[in-house]
């Protein structure tokens, strides 16, 4: 197959139904992107900042609620697709490490290691109490 017939292939299908995971990969974020942008709208008179209307949008849209309707989950997560999310999702991944790379402060880290430590382990403690009481309280309700 020469150059031409793969880029043929590879853009234009014959089949409606066989989409190119490209585009519809394309397709799938720009859909995701829409459906943040209304909980945004929605949420935002509220107080609610950024970041929690996207974990919002992306409960909705994951596999807890509307993704349970087939329909909806062939029209927002296409198999043919996944390849394409892995290697965004990798590529992405180390763009965003390599912006944090370049904001690092590494004296600021020095200087606030023994507070910042101390937090974390704070909330590890925490949330392991937290975690064990509820497991147990869950055990009981379900004897």
């Amino acid at each position: 197959m020469d150059a031409a017939q793969f880029a043929k292939r590879a853009i234009c299908q014959n089949d409606i139904f066989n989409f190119n995971p490209i585009i519809t990969t394309g397709m799938q974020a720009a859909r995701m992107l829409v459906i943040s942008r209304i909980f945004h709208l929605i949420l935002t008179p509220s107080g609610q900042p950024g970041p929690v209307e996207n974990i919002i949008a992306g409960l909705v849209l994951g596999p807890s609620l509307l993704c349970k309707i087939k329909k909806l989950q062939e029209f927002f997560i296409q198999s043919s697709s996944i390849e394409y999310y892995q290697l965004l999702t990798f590529n992405f991944r180390v763009i965003f490490m390599f912006f944090i790379g370049l904001d690092t402060d590494v004296p600021h880290m020095r200087r606030n290691l023994r507070l910042a430590s101390t937090l974390a382990f704070e909330g590890i403690i925490a949330c392991t109490l937290f975690g064990a009481a509820s497991a147990i309280a869950i055990l009981r309700l379900l004897k």
